[in-house]
């Protein structure tokens, strides 16, 4: 994706008294490693695109990742040998002349088009993205906020495809290092040359990936996008780079050059294979990853012994059409994403008929991004060969991006900030929110759609997330009270202010048994990502439930996500498996049921709609919680249903603000606020079935 994989590496030496640039040279020009940016382009965009056959294309990044390694070693390794030093000014220069320019015009446009175009809380986390983004911090962001790349959604961030590029830039800072040090000792050790900076290569690429597997299972997000676990594909570009004389050197040799041939087209197979056979449920990078990042390795090996000729896929590769996609790649990559969130954003999920669309007018925008913008820049004398105004220019990119960020997501703030709400959000009580309609449907909301992500159950602990080999989260109430299990996944831990006051008024001793993505429900694991299939969760759940047992609790409260699972059928054996465990523990079980889902973020709904908050209220999903009906019907012995449903929706329609509380924090739970207000019902609710654990 970076500039510096479109434009070609010099290999002249650099004067040391001079503060210009050193000229690109030609010798050094890969064509079939231009072309080969095509490919990786088209993979992405296809995959982004949904187009049928491209479940695989995200390893286009891969690929892109792969070609990095292979210029920008060879390019530190070329100059260290020429000139004996590595002058830092100057590569930084060159990569700030190359990326931040058309990188930053597309931040500064989607700045720009967010405020036009989404709603004020959309705005603020746009900003917040842009910024980071701007600073090549983008995959460190996308990390803490949680992101998940492959559900990205119309309402995934539009810069969310900035992580690679950020993984590249903290590449950038790192590895000439790298290099040099290498370089130097070899210089003080002849005999080791340049298998020293081999080595290091190779021990710097084998620790990433090995911390790169174990990560993929442990942390798919970390993994997916943190400089750590990518690494190695980049440190596999580098040992290519490294051997590349080498491989110069067989190329005079008849039978190296044949195997060139096979490589090359092995190579492109291994790739293309990738972007068919994998898809979002493969795990992804780890292992999984070694299939192109090898198969690009390769291609660019088989390029060194045979070169661009005839017959060769480097011969395919440096077509002039495919050569000008991968001219054009940066740019493309830059702009599809945006293009596609920011459309999808205003008319929801497009087919991939349509989405094909979208791509190619944001290949339109790539060619004039080129053509109007980087290449007449790249033609201006002083900043193709000053470093300092090469610098310059880069630090204007960013300057650029921070200012626009800071001003667009300030004024979101603003705007969000400014009304006063109705309900005080330490105040409110049932019969404030719940209570009759006072027949206001719009104005400003508590809490502040701004303050509502963070409007969750305190303490965070008791709530697993990726934590492993842990049971007993914490506990609520007086030490020593009456005991009370609450057991769930995360919405069953959204309840946790409500139980809080619970506690505080009857003297129980609650025990919560919360892990994100969990059910209480014994759903069998599954051959793909879902979180459930996850073994930890599986010995969570049988560990929780002895732990249960040991506690001979007076009353068990259970909740769990009701989407898990379509099928009726096998949601209900799930949920019997594991209430016929729990029964053991001789305690009355309260079935609480689950909270209506949405089809949004509300908090982000409700920034655009302070006029008329019905315009985020949302239909129930209507799928049905088995374990309801079986337990009214008396099919399900020792167990009552707890059912605070109406108290959301009226009919098939469910609120997003009661009397003035906005009621979720994001696109599925509840805010604290609005379960804490919600503890004289669900009181209510276990007295009307005489299940009150006595003090």
């Amino acid at each position: 994706m970076s500039g510096t994989t479109a434009a070609p590496q010099g290999g002249t030496a650099l004067d040391e008294r001079s503060t210009r640039l050193a000229p690109v040279g030609r010798e050094h020009f890969r064509t079939d490693v231009e072309g080969l940016r095509a490919v990786a382009v088209l993979a992405v965009v296809a995959f982004h695109a949904s187009v049928p056959g491209f479940t695989g294309g995200f390893v286009g990044v891969d690929v892109f990742f792969v070609i990095s390694g292979f210029l920008i070693t060879g390019l530190l390794l070329r100059e260290a040998q020429g000139s004996g030093r590595i002058d830092f000014f100057r590569f930084y220069a060159r990569r700030a002349r190359r990326i931040i320019p058309p990188a930053a015009l597309v931040l500064v446009v989607v700045c720009l088009a967010s405020f036009l175009l989404e709603p004020l809380l959309g705005v603020y986390n746009t900003s917040r993205a842009v910024l980071a983004s701007g600073l090549f911090a983008g995959n460190w962001h996308f990390i803490g906020v949680g992101t998940d790349y492959f559900a990205s959604s119309a309402a995934e961030s539009p810069v969310l495809h900035y992580w690679s590029l950020a993984v590249e830039e903290q590449f950038y800072l790192v590895w000439p290092l790298l290099v040099l040090a290498s370089f130097t000792v070899a210089k003080r050790f002849p005999l080791l040359n340049a298998r020293l900076l081999t080595l290091s290569v190779v021990l710097v690429t084998a620790v990433s990936f090995a911390y790169s597997v174990v990560t993929t299972s442990s942390d798919p997000v970390l993994a997916y996008m943190a400089t750590t676990t990518r690494a190695w594909e980049f440190g596999v570009g580098g040992i290519v780079a490294t051997v590349a004389h080498w491989l110069q050197l067989q190329s005079r040799r008849a039978a190296p050059r044949r195997t060139g041939y096979a490589l090359g087209w092995a190579g492109l197979a291994a790739v293309l294979w990738s972007v068919v056979a994998f898809d979002e449920a493969t795990p992804f990078p780890g292992s999984a990853a070694l299939v192109p990042t090898l198969g690009t390795a390769a291609i660019i090996a088989g390029g060194i012994l045979v070169a661009s000729e005839r017959g060769s896929i480097g011969a395919f590769l440096s077509r002039r059409p495919v050569r000008y996609i991968g001219r054009l790649s940066f740019a493309w990559y830059l702009w599809h994403w945006p293009v596609l969130v920011l459309v999808e954003n205003q008319t929801g999920q497009l087919p991939w008929q349509e989405r094909s669309v979208l791509m190619l007018g944001a290949l339109l925008l790539a060619v004039g991004t080129l053509h109007l913008f980087e290449i007449p820049l790249g033609r201006w004398r002083q900043i193709a060969v000053r470093a300092t105004a090469a610098t310059a220019v880069g630090f204007l990119g960013v300057s650029a991006t921070t200012a626009a960020a800071l001003v667009t997501g300030s004024s979101a703030v603003e705007s969000l900030s400014s009304t006063e709400a109705s309900v005080p959000i330490d105040t409110a009580t049932f019969e404030q929110v719940f209570g009759p309609d006072r027949g206001t449907g719009s104005g400003p909301v508590s809490p502040n759609p701004l303050d509502a992500p963070g409007d969750e159950p305190v303490p965070a602990d008791c709530l697993h997330d990726k934590e492993v080999g842990l049971v007993l989260s914490c506990t609520l109430g007086p030490p020593g009270g009456t005991p009370v299990v609450l057991f769930g996944d995360s919405h069953a831990h959204q309840w946790l202010p409500a139980f809080d006051e619970l506690a505080a008024t009857h003297g129980w001793e609650v025990s919560v048994f919360a892990k994100a993505g969990c059910p209480v429900q014994n759903i069998r694991p599954r051959d793909d990502d879902s979180r459930f299939s996850d073994p930890e969760c599986v010995r969570w759940r049988a560990a929780s439930i002895e732990a249960i047992h040991d506690l001979r609790p007076e009353l068990v409260v259970v909740s769990s996500l009701h989407t898990y699972l379509p099928d009726k059928a096998e949601t209900l054996a799930a949920w019997e498996d594991s209430l016929e465990r729990l029964r053991e523990a001789g305690a009355p079980i309260a079935y609480l049921r689950d909270t209506p889902n949405p089809e949004e973020d509300i908090p982000t709904c409700i920034s655009s709609a302070f006029d008329d908050w019905s315009r985020c209220s949302f239909p129930h999903d209507g799928v049905e919680e088995p374990v309801i009906q079986e337990a009214i019907t008396g099919r399900q012995a020792g167990v009552t249903v707890i059912d605070l449903l109406p108290l959301f929706c009226d009919g098939a329609q469910c609120a997003a603000v009661r009397n003035g509380l906005l009621l979720y924090r994001d696109d599925s739970h509840i805010t604290a606020t609005a379960a804490r207000s919600l503890a004289p019902a669900l009181e209510a609710a276990l007295r009307e079935n005489e299940i009150v654990p006595s003090t």
